[in-house]
């Protein structure tokens, strides 16, 4: 079907302020009266502070308040909880006395300028007497492991599965692969400014979050407010990748505010949001897997280990999620799945880009990759004897996941790869010399939603103003990737107007319905079939006041460029703001409809990922010279965007694989790199040529047929690079980061053996 704007390239709605300079951040906000905070970190990975003197901080002339464990609520709280009902360990305050990592929370300057604060915060002064720290998950798990918290310091999960797999017949296929603590590196550091006012007692929050009213309940439970008396509205976000889901400036700046009656701004360097913010989970796992002789998979059993860091947050969710997506790719009749949540006195971890999907496929299809070696066999092939079918059934949670093509990507991809081409000509080339290449691919799929694992919903209001424009009030979060634009596309759409008539601020608490955020690519897939539904609606209140005024059938109404017309008599025609102004004039209704979509699926869009890799021996540099994904994505909105979707995933997983890790010191704990001089990402000149291929078989509930694309793309880049590297080097490397040191090392061993 041919769209006027779905579909289309379209640049995202804020482009230009971007570009310009004139999008306005939560950093860009200046607040009359407003103080600048400063935290005071813990120097040490584990102590008890016996004194705090910041008596030489105060006497600072500019100095307002310095905030602690002293004069600050003592509440226990999760920072990943977006509702006070969910069930996760509550471990962290404010600021605390018993510091617990290097960057723990122990005191925080608030001042008339950053600049004073920076120099206050260094005149504070805590005598910390030293406890003995564990870095290592291994070393608190041990049997006479002291735990460095009273409760859920370690968190196994119960047994997670189906089946059978001690019953299951077969060879026996082992695997082990574990993976790094790296950080997000988005663009925009983190930053939130709270302004409280106290005739009122009432409280405005503006941050970068994925969840207003996650952040609202937060700061609700700690400052034991009525959550009517807060608003947080989500300001322009340069990139999250799941750094920003959960809270973590909000409530300190929204105490900070509250105890000085002034509003107040936290925004942290890059070095702090390394330290003090959220990381990914270094991960461990073993694997264990039964093949039949025609190698098919007939029993798994996975045991996994997540370093949670300092305090759990989300990490027994994170690890939970891991196991619900054990089955969405393979026709796996018996799982048994294992988890347990370590903290050590480490850098926080938890939310990161696909949450639990990439640690499932990084697994599961290393597992495969090597499995393919193993039994001399293609790893497409392995694949395509073990895939599900279109329609099957999850066996966790059971629902269905959708028109699944798991085949098609597979069988794409090796066509447009032309896989088997140059397997052939990879196969002659000389691997005496310094440069090899090699060629590897991984299958997966992601979620559209939280269906059926909780219960989702989308509110939107969507109502049309005397002249013809469209304002929508719809909880959206867009991270900068332009979620916006493409919800500012659907209305258009459906009602025929430019996009540029319609009007969608982002999230904000004192106008939007009670919301579960951006999260689990749900918003496209929810929101944007909430918008969808009630845009029809609102097409349907238009027409039949149309019919009133052009004395026809709402159904003999048609709509095109903001103008409505009897379809067998074109010249009979009225405007969208004639209507509205005749609605107005009539006074028994406004243009105004609400609607909520509740999902009824979860379609899993399916991925396939081809990757070509050149290894430099001599220096144990790995370079991308190739890549290809394939992407079902149900429809592709704004395909633009989902292309650009795309490329930061592979630059993000380039990242993970070859060269982030935050390095932390063996003895004391400190962070070695956190800066990025010393802590290497993969830079725009390190990309290779990229291609994408979208699948458009529409979903029967998404929007216009989309399913979602913003994690789902980055699921299968690490174990496409793995493998391609190991293909390279005759390897079976499955730890990363595969630095070069690494690389050359396991060369080292090979030439050895």
């Amino acid at each position: 079907m041919d769209y006027q704007y779905i579909g289309k390239d379209i640049p995202v709605n804020d482009s230009k302020a971007k570009a310009s300079g004139q999008l306005c951040y939560a950093a860009d906000l200046r607040l009359p009266g407003m103080l600048y905070m400063k935290l005071f970190l813990s120097p040490v990975a584990h102590g008890m502070v016996r004194k705090l003197d910041a008596s030489q901080a105060l006497a600072l002339p500019g100095v307002v308040q310095v905030l602690s464990y002293e004069n600050t609520s003592h509440v226990l709280y999760n920072r990943g909880r977006v509702r006070a009902t969910e069930q996760l360990p509550d471990q962290e305050t404010l600021f605390t006395r018993h510091v617990r990592f290097v960057g723990d929370r122990i005191a925080a300057v608030v001042a008339e300028s950053p600049e004073i604060a920076q120099r206050a915060v260094q005149l504070i002064q805590a005598d910390i007497d030293p406890l003995p720290p564990i870095f290592d998950p291994e070393q608190a798990l041990a049997e006479d492991a002291r735990s460095i918290h009273e409760k859920d310091g370690v968190v196994r999960l119960p047994l997670i599965g189906y089946g059978d797999y001690a019953s299951a017949q077969g060879e026996e296929f082992c695997h082990h692969t574990s993976s790094q603590r790296v950080s997000h590196i988005a663009m925009e550091t983190h930053c939130a400014v709270a302004d409280y006012k106290p005739a009122s007692d009432r409280m405005t929050v503006w941050t970068a979050t994925q969840s207003v009213f996650g952040a609202r309940s937060a700061i609700a439970t700690i400052l034991g407010m009525p959550m009517s008396h807060i608003r947080v509205i989500k300001t322009p976000m340069g990139g999250s990748f799941g750094s920003k889901q959960e809270m973590v400036l909000e409530p300190l700046v929204a105490c900070a505010a509250k105890m000085t009656g002034r509003p107040v701004m936290l925004h942290l360097s890059r070095s702090e949001v390394m330290l003090c913010t959220m990381l990914k989970h270094p991960l461990d796992s073993h694997i264990k897997v039964k093949f039949s002789p025609q190698r098919t998979i007939t029993g798994l059993q996975l045991d996994c280990r997540l370093d949670a860091g300092a305090y759990q947050t989300v990490s027994p969710d994170y690890a939970g999620s891991i196991s619900k997506k054990l089955s969405w790719v393979y026709n796996i009749p018996n799982v048994e799945y294992r988890a347990t949540t370590v903290c050590t006195n480490t850098p926080i971890t938890g939310s990161y880009r696909g949450w639990g999907g990439p640690e499932a496929a990084l697994i599961m299809e290393n597992m495969m990759n090597a499995a393919a070696r193993h039994f001399g066999m293609d790893p497409i092939e392995l694949r395509l004897r073990n895939i599900l079918p279109p329609y099957a059934t999850s066996r966790i949670n059971n629902f269905s996941l959708g028109n699944l093509p798991l085949e098609d990507a597979l069988l794409l991809g090796r066509d447009r790869f032309h896989w088997e081409e140059r397997k052939a000509r990879l196969a002659g080339q000389d691997r005496s010399g310094r440069y090899v290449r090699g060629i590897g691919m991984a299958l997966a799929t992601h979620t559209s939603g939280y269906f059926p694992r909780k219960g989702d919903w989308g509110t939107v209001v969507v109502k049309m103003e005397e002249d013809g424009s469209v304002h929508v009030n719809c909880n959206v979060h867009d991270h900068g990737c332009g979620e916006v634009m493409v919800f500012r596309s659907i209305v258009a759409e459906v009602l025929s107007i430019s996009p540029d008539l319609v009007d969608l601020p982002e999230g904000d608490t004192a106008y939007n319905a009670l919301d579960n955020g951006c999260y689990t690519s749900r918003s496209i897939y929810v929101l944007g079939r909430a918008i969808l539904d009630a845009s029809n609606l609102l097409l349907e209140q238009l027409k039949r006041n149309a019919g009133e005024l052009l004395h026809c059938a709402p159904e003999e109404l048609s709509s095109q460029d903001g103008t409505l017309f009897v379809t067998a008599e074109p010249q009979r025609r009225c405007t969208y703001s004639q209507v509205a102004y005749y609605v107005a004039d009539k006074g028994t209704e406004a243009l105004f409809v609400s609607h909520t979509h509740v999902p009824t699926s979860n379609p899993g869009p399916a991925a396939a990922h081809f990757a070509e890799v050149e290894v430099d021996t001599y220096t144990g540099l790995c370079k991308v010279v190739d890549y290809l994904a394939v992407h079902d994505v149900g429809k592709a909105l704004n395909p633009a965007l989902c292309r650009g979707q795309v490329g930061s995933s592979v630059q993000q997983g380039m990242g993970l694989v070859f060269c982030e890790q935050l390095k932390l010191d063996p003895k004391t704990g400190r962070a070695l790199n956190a800066d990025l001089q010393r802590y290497h990402v993969a830079r725009a000149c390190d990309l290779p040529n990229i291609d994408t291929l979208f699948i458009e078989k529409p979903d029967e509930e998404g929007p216009f047929g989309a399913k979602s694309i913003g994690e789902a793309c980055y699921v299968p880049v690490a174990p496409a690079l793995i493998a391609a590297v190991n293909d390279a080097l005759g390897l079976e490397l499955s730890q990363l980061p595969l630095d070069p040191a690494h690389i050359l090392s396991a060369l080292e061993h090979r030439d050895e053996a």
